[in-house]
């Protein structure tokens, strides 16, 4: 027969050795983390603008994915694109632009192509659901891309006793060379090594923040780059080791709802990227606790709070341990003494017993 019972409606059935050369996931996450570090890439930064999908839209349809993805392998994804339009709020073409960007970038297959099912197709997706369904979904697995080989290129080396580079009658001498060197001023130095300091690579926890962000706030990366989002959170001074994106806005709608500011809206905000910065700043000027330290502080607080109890049950123990066994048969010696028989309950209705 074929097919699986996935999301109410029937899947077409992959053929036979399909996935053998489909190379299964670790794990979900681990998938959606290496997605992430190609979208970072200028290869994947790339293969985005060519396609016209922002990196929040590419992010919130991947985790639709992953979501509907089997666990242990990432195999069977069988979802229609006007599903997951949907159940995301956006167009069935640009969810179906955001799948065709993971089959590019290597983290997606189409293992077999959406179509009309055949009578006998019908029947069977009858019986697995009692209804009418005459189209099927593509079905789909999530992957990783493979390594590609790289190439090694030897440098052609210096012709003997020759340099690549001579020194003609225009080139400047060695203290002409450096006189405009050093009168550069110490200002652009300084500028220089700033810029230098905000291109190095975010760590892959601030990384995933900002990914997190532009999830829940879609219109933060339009026009951006991903990796711009989270140079936005280094000069803020937000960490992933601190924050969550659910800690982050709800300590601003916090600030927002005790002191009367307004949100952030981007239809009434010219730059709604400023000002959703102004409130992160009052909002931790403001004393917002990171959610991830508030979080750990109570954690510590009940590894301590069971410690207590664990000792104290301890304790208890010993006593009880220590209790002398001579004095315990002492007292019961006494209460078989007190009470020589034991009352047994009366059995049936009241009354006939005592009658008979």
């Amino acid at each position: 027969m074929g097919g699986a019972d996935r999301a109410a409606s029937w899947s077409l059935q992959p053929a036979e050795g399909a996935y053998s050369e489909v190379v299964a996931w670790t794990s979900g996450a681990a998938w959606f983390d290496a997605l992430m570090d190609c979208l970072a890439t200028p290869y994947g930064e790339e293969c985005r603008r060519l396609a016209k999908v922002a990196a929040g839209t590419l992010l919130r349809v991947s985790r639709a994915d992953w979501l509907s993805a089997d666990v242990a392998t990432g195999r069977g994804v069988s979802t229609a694109h006007e599903t997951v339009a949907a159940e995301l709020g956006m167009s069935g073409k640009t969810v179906q632009r955001a799948r065709e960007l993971m089959e590019t970038l290597g983290f997606s297959v189409t293992i077999a192509v959406g179509r009309y099912l055949t009578r006998h197709e019908r029947t069977a997706a009858h019986q697995v659901h009692g209804g009418r369904q005459y189209r099927a979904a593509s079905l789909r697995a999530l992957t990783l891309p493979k390594m590609q080989p790289v190439e090694n290129v030897q440098l052609p080396s210096p012709r003997e006793g020759k340099s690549l580079s001579p020194v003609v009658k225009s080139s400047p001498t060695r203290a002409h060379a450096r006189r405009p060197v050093a009168s550069l001023p110490q200002q652009r130095s300084m500028k220089n090594k700033r810029r230098g300091h905000d291109r190095k690579p975010r760590p892959l926890i601030d990384q995933r923040l900002a990914a997190e962000l532009v999830a829940r706030l879609p219109w933060l990366d339009k026009g951006r780059h991903v990796g711009t989002v989270s140079l936005f959170l280094h000069r803020l001074g937000v960490t992933g080791q601190d924050w969550t994106a659910h800690g982050l806005l709800a300590a601003v709608d916090q600030f927002c709802a005790s002191t009367g500011a307004r949100n952030v809206d981007p239809r009434a905000h010219r730059d709604p990227a400023a000002y959703l910065a102004w409130l992160i700043n009052k909002a931790r000027a403001a004393g917002a606790e990171p959610n991830r330290t508030r979080h750990a502080a109570a954690a510590a607080r009940r590894a301590v709070e069971q410690a207590a109890r664990a000792e104290e049950a301890r304790q208890e123990a010993e006593r009880v341990a220590a209790i002398d066994q001579a004095a315990v048969q002492t007292i019961l010696d006494q209460m078989r003494r007190d009470f020589p028989k034991r009352i047994r309950p009366t059995r049936g209705i009241a009354g006939l017993s005592a009658r008979r």
